[in-house]
């Protein structure tokens, strides 16, 4: 139980903190609105044609969307473990009587709240802007708690990377390491349309997979042909990600 109470009140102190700088909660709405309007009205007329699979292309981006804005904030959680290395908070929280794994949780359950806010805040606009979650209101409670685990699993990268580096410059442009996996995906144009090396890239990736089933409850319902692999490549990189980022840090502070 201690374990439990200490996790909690560092997740409290990690909220607060993120949440006392008004851009971390006003910069995942202006992502949102941008690739909204910039790409959803403009290349709706994308589903003309012949064997799309969504009616509105806004609901085809709703899926991308949501990875993308976990993807890109994977590396803030390993930033701001970083923080408290080189001010001494996180020193001073090792040298504290509270369990060293306590400080690990409650970055893992900041990063999941993060991704929480940020798949609510894209579910509210992608309704107010009319698009239709074939999957009702069970579909939109799935899509927001997978965005919710994909967060707290790719949150375990930017943290392995803070803690091996130790490095301002390093761990903020790791979201550059995480490009390429997101845009080698259907995040645009489904696999049936792509060709070439692109669709053997997009086959191998696993973000895609994810993205795919996210994106299958929205534009077509439960679909479990489709939701199942994502599923299972969801949990197999969460276990995998959070043992990894387990490990370094126990590493880093033993």
């Amino acid at each position: 139980m201690s374990l439990l109470r200490e996790t909690y009140y560092i997740y409290l102190r990690n909220v607060r903190v993120w949440l006392s700088h008004p851009l971390n909660v006003a910069s995942p709405i202006m992502f949102v609105v941008f690739f909204f309007l910039v790409f959803g009205t403009p290349l709706s007329s994308v589903t003309l044609l012949p064997g799309f699979p969504a009616d509105d292309y806004k609901a085809f981006l709703t899926g991308m969307i949501l990875v993308q804005a976990v993807v890109f904030s994977g590396s803030d959680t390993g930033f701001a473990m970083l923080t408290d290395i080189l001010s001494g908070y996180f020193e001073k929280l090792l040298l504290s009587p509270v369990h060293r794994f306590s400080i690990l949780l409650a970055s893992l359950l900041t990063a999941g709240t993060r991704a929480l806010m940020q798949a609510l805040v894209i579910v509210a606009l992608a309704l107010v802007l009319g698009v239709s979650f074939k999957g009702g209101v069970l579909g939109i409670i799935a899509v927001i708690l997978m965005s919710c685990v994909f967060g707290i699993a790719w949150s375990s990268l930017g943290l392995m990377i803070a803690l091996k580096t130790k490095n301002v410059q390093v761990t903020e442009s790791t979201w550059l390491l995480f490009f390429p996996l997101v845009f080698l995906t259907t995040a645009f144009m489904p696999k049936e349309f792509l060709s070439g090396w692109f669709r053997v890239a997009v086959s191998v990736n696993p973000v895609n997979y994810v993205l795919e089933g996210i994106r299958v409850i929205v534009v077509e319902g439960w679909k479990w042909d489709v939701i199942l692999p994502g599923l299972w490549v969801l949990v197999g990189m969460t276990v995998v990600l959070t043992s990894a980022a387990a490990w370094f840090y126990r590493r880093a502070t033993g």
